[in-house]
């Protein structure tokens, strides 16, 4: 059983008002190991805590083509969908779009920070704490001292390398340019026990940590990005998951349209991007471990997380 950290604690508020909510699911659908499927569980538990059921809440695929969200979505808010949850940027210029077309409409899209206008909640997650939980994660469990990042992000190796250095400076962080040479990649794990990969286009590094160095290089993953993660055969290898919590939002949002509310908080008022940004304070960025860790680990970490800077719930 995963152990998850944490310091968040959900509140049940009063309902005063059934909503109609739909959900527009990414390409794939359910199954998809992915966005789709944490946030199909997310909604099958606010419809459990909340006592929702059929009309008044719908689930829909999209073949990915503009054409058919495009459809889906209009479809959904003409027939007195008072929310609609589309899964992904994806469906960010469809949103865009629809969202102007029905004012009166509330829409959420999951993943995304680019939309400025009051009927679009923007559902962010803050990606660098996760790569600093990350760095803590493998900085704590190295006995090598010498860890590596894979993948192409600047700002998460800088954060990753930050998490790092907050357990010990003296482990040595690695950068492992990915995509680029698988080569480069397998000389250098001979020199890591621990690794963290942002990469999420396929299973290319786990297979090769699974190949070549099961049992000597342990990896952190990031789900739901990398579907992949949860097949059975990469469990072995697996140290830590950072997880993007979909719970919390899904419910947040199920809670507003309830209450006759809105999730419109300002990310950024230039702009003016509303919506709700998730981080490791608020339970919206979570570290899942694989196998048991010590009562230390789990220790420090809840006190790294308590001193991360504080943003709005």
């Amino acid at each position: 059983m995963a152990l998850t950290v944490s310091l968040f604690s959900p509140l049940t508020p009063a309902i005063a008002a059934e909503p109609k909510v739909a959900i527009a699911y990414d390409i794939g659908f359910l199954g998809d190991n992915s966005f789709n499927d944490a946030v199909h569980l997310a909604l099958k538990a606010a419809k459990k805590k909340y006592g929702l059921v059929e009309p008044f809440v719908r689930e829909v695929p999209t073949n990915g083509s503009a054409a058919d969200r495009l459809t889906r979505l209009r479809f959904l808010a003409k027939n007195g969908y008072t929310l609609v949850i589309a899964v992904g940027p994806g469906y960010r210029e469809t949103v865009r779009r629809v969202s102007m077309e029905f004012t009166e409409t509330q829409f959420a899209l999951i993943n995304d920070k680019e939309l400025g206008q009051l009927n679009i909640s923007n559902i962010y997650y803050r990606e660098e704490q996760g790569a600093y939980l990350a760095g803590l994660v493998a900085a704590l469990n190295s006995k090598k001292r010498s860890v590596a990042f894979i993948g192409s992000e600047p700002e998460l190796l800088k954060n990753f390398t930050k998490g790092v250095t907050a357990i010990s400076k003296k482990v040595k962080v690695i950068n492992l340019d990915y995509p680029g040479e698988i080569s480069q990649i397998s000389e250098a794990m001979q020199r890591v026990d621990i690794a963290y990969s942002t990469w999420d286009s396929d299973a290319s590094i786990l297979s090769l940590i699974l190949a070549r160095f099961k049992g000597r290089v342990q990896i952190i993953v990031e789900t739901p990005d990398q579907y992949f993660a949860n097949l059975p055969n990469l469990e072995p290898i697996i140290l830590a998951k950072i997880n993007k919590n979909l719970s919390e939002p899904i419910d947040q949002l199920v809670r507003a349209a309830l209450t006759d509310d809105l999730i419109i908080d300002i990310l950024d008022e230039k702009l003016g991007i509303y919506g709700r940004e998730f981080n490791a304070k608020n339970g919206g960025i979570t570290v899942n471990f694989n196998r048991k860790v010590s009562a230390s680990t789990l220790s420090r970490i809840r006190l790294e997380i308590s001193k991360l800077e504080k943003y709005p719930n």
